[in-house]
């Protein structure tokens, strides 16, 4: 039998602009040491399936080396854009007419709908998995309508919601890239946002961007702002709106801070900067007629955060905050007192356990200038849970929880987003791989989530998926009757209806789920962002599952729909296969030399590498294929 009837059937793998945003589709037409991993005996002891996730600068160089041609460093992405133009030029063929259709570019010039015609094409099924998420760094609420969300998958494009995330729409399919790692609406026109896209936090050159895309009917239709289809625009990590001009737009990008006075139609850059990674965020403060700008530059080498007193004029940038050993940083204002401003800072000390961890969390009280920034917590500080924002906390405290050996897997190039409670200035969150809360300015800081606290049985209400990209918070939030904060992570959207609950703090505050009453829920309905490596059908063609990044080994099936996938094998899924003669057969990996075999559907999975001796020079995903005419042979 088929395990518990949890697989759909796959007919293709939608593999859009070189990237692994998948989602399984139907037409009835014919390195680096593991950043989050526990001992198998403390796996036991905490009876949960705690398998190895995320490597993601080792996953980034994957996809890279799988898309980009020969000889090429980085996948050429202007390629998406010449093809979908030259598909619109192209005829069509119906296969439930049987008859040829005119191009795209033809019909649009009869005056006739393609949307409306599509259907002559023949119909595609979503099968998902909508529940199962993926990275996502960009989160925005409509304020004027609060139930509408917008969400960005950096494999997945720009998605919609307008049920407060019960359900999800995908809104830029059609961009040519769906790296989007920032989005912003205009503040005075909730219809009119932009999109940023390349994904430049990595050390490696994988996932670029082609610039800036621009919608002015709330997703409906976008288009690539021509003024940024060059190398200034590969990586535009965040994007802000001026509060007071709206055809002000600001562009953090891998060459520095960009200026566009005219909604983007041309730009120019206020600061430039060779700095690896170039700069990475931006913070603007809402409170005044002018444009005062912060950005921060800087990644796996000495970050620095400038500020600029008249953005909008031209005005000097100077450096506010730099320290020696100071890495990537991430920027943030308090909305009800703007002179406070945080920063979240890795480190770079090479010798130093804490290296790509915390560096300091920095606060200014007046304004940001120099001279003004004050170290509330750094590495050094006394009370180690307050040392954690950047690392994994449970693997830190193993010796405290009794659990182990305590060990540093610290990922703060990859994760760090700091926020401000709208209603408090003293109150800050940060995200690494957990989430944190500091209810004292900073200096002292509580657990808020648990990567680890869900299994396939059960999980904790304190769970939320691990890697915190984006905080946003609900735009009527007062703090007492309105306290819904929203979440972006590697496992895509998750909500708490109660920011201000209490957190857990002292040595042991990551050794339970329990210790906080957190709830976090998830809002992956539909969702269809997940980066999958790998996946293939079930002979019947009714049942499917495949390998995805930082999300396990996931399975799905016709009778229970898209939203009902499941892992069955943790860590970071890789190749698949299935024996055609007995479905009970399966096969799955997580990275490197790991293959497993399963002959219970799914429900158990034992090592099967007996016989390879090498064990050295394997591929982060190691591809493997089942020979067609022998099951037995792999």
């Amino acid at each position: 039998m088929y395990p518990r009837s949890r697989f759909a059937r796959l007919a293709a793998l939608c593999l859009w602009a070189g990237l692994a945003s998948l989602a399984f589709l139907r037409t009835p037409a014919p390195a680096a040491a593991p950043h989050r991993s526990i001992p198998p005996e403390v796996q036991a002891k905490l009876g949960k399936p705690l398998l190895r996730y995320d490597q993601p600068d080792e996953a980034q160089e994957f996809y890279r080396l799988k898309r980009a041609p020969v000889g090429r460093t980085a996948i050429p992405v202007e390629r998406y854009l010449k093809a979908l133009e030259r598909m619109e030029r192209m005829p069509q063929h119906s296969t439930v007419r049987g008859m040829a259709l005119p191009s795209r570019a033809e019909m649009a010039g009869r005056g006739i709908s393609y949307v409306a015609d599509a259907g002559s094409l023949g119909a595609w099924t979503a099968l998902g998995p909508g529940n199962v998420g993926g990275r996502t760094r960009a989160l925005l609420f409509d304020p004027n309508s609060p139930q509408t969300l917008y969400a960005a998958g950096v494999a997945g494009g720009v998605w919609k919601s307008t049920d407060s995330g019960a359900s999800w729409t995908p809104l830029s399919d059609l961009i040519a890239n769906l790296a989007v790692s920032s989005l912003v609406m205009d503040p005075r026109n909730s219809n009119v946002l932009y999109a940023g896209t390349g994904e430049g936090y990595f050390n490696v050159d994988a996932v670029r961007g082609a610039g800036i895309f621009k919608t002015t009917d709330g997703g409906g239709h976008w288009t690539q702002l021509a003024s940024t289809a060059n190398s200034n625009f590969y990586y535009v990590n965040d994007l802000v709106v001026s509060a007071s001009r709206s055809a002000r737009i600001y562009a953090a990008t891998n060459t520095g801070v960009w200026r566009s006075l005219d909604r983007g139609a041309t730009w120019r850059r206020v600061l430039a900067t060779d700095v690896a990674g170039g700069c990475l965020d931006l913070a603007l403060r809402t409170d005044r007629a002018g444009d005062v700008l912060f950005a921060s530059c800087g990644t796996f080498e000495q970050a620095t955060v400038y500020r600029n007193p008249a953005a909008h004029a031209n005005g000097s940038w100077a450096a506010v905050l730099r320290e020696t050993g100071m890495g990537r940083t991430s920027l943030a204002i308090a909305p009800s007192n703007q002179n406070v401003i945080y920063a979240l800072a890795a480190s770079i000390q090479p010798r130093n356990s804490y290296n790509r961890g915390l560096f300091a969390v920095f606060r200014s009280t007046a304004g940001g200038g120099p001279g003004s920034w004050t170290a509330q917590v750094r590495n050094t500080s006394s009370r180690k849970l307050d040392t954690l924002l950047l690392s994994n906390p449970v693997i830190a405290m193993l010796r405290e929880c009794g659990f182990g050996s305590s060990s540093l897997f610290n990922q703060g190039w990859y994760d760090n987003v700091i926020a401000v409670d709208p209603r408090d200035p003293n109150r800050v969150w940060a995200g690494g791989i957990d989430l944190f809360r500091s209810d004292d300015g900073g200096r002292s800081w509580g657990l808020a989530s648990y990567w680890w606290a869900q299994s396939r049985q059960e999980t904790a209400p304190s769970y939320a998926h691990a890697d915190q990209h984006a905080i946003v918070f609900h735009p009527r939030y007062n703090g007492t009757s309105v306290r819904t904060m929203l979440v972006g992570n590697d496992g895509g959207v998750f909500r708490t209806h109660n920011a201000r609950a209490a957190t857990a703090k002292g040595t042991t505050a990551p050794c339970n789920p329990g210790n906080t009453p957190f709830v976090w829920e998830s809002l992956s309905h539909g969702y269809a962002v997940t980066q999958f490596y790998n996946g293939v059908s079930f002979p019947d063609g009714a049942s499917y599952f495949g390998g995805t990044q930082d999300n396990g080994t996931v399975l799905g099936t016709d009778t229970e729909g898209p939203d009902e996938w499941t892992e069955i094998l943790g860590g970071d899924g890789g190749y698949v296969a299935i024996d055609p003669g007995d479905p009970d057969v399966l096969y799955g990996e997580t990275t490197r030399l790991s293959l497993r075999k399963s002959t219970d559907g799914g429900d158990t999975f034992e090592a099967a590498v007996e016989g390879i001796d090498e064990e050295e020079d394997f591929l982060f995903i190691t591809p493997f294929v089942m020979d067609p005419s022998n099951a037995g042979r792999l």
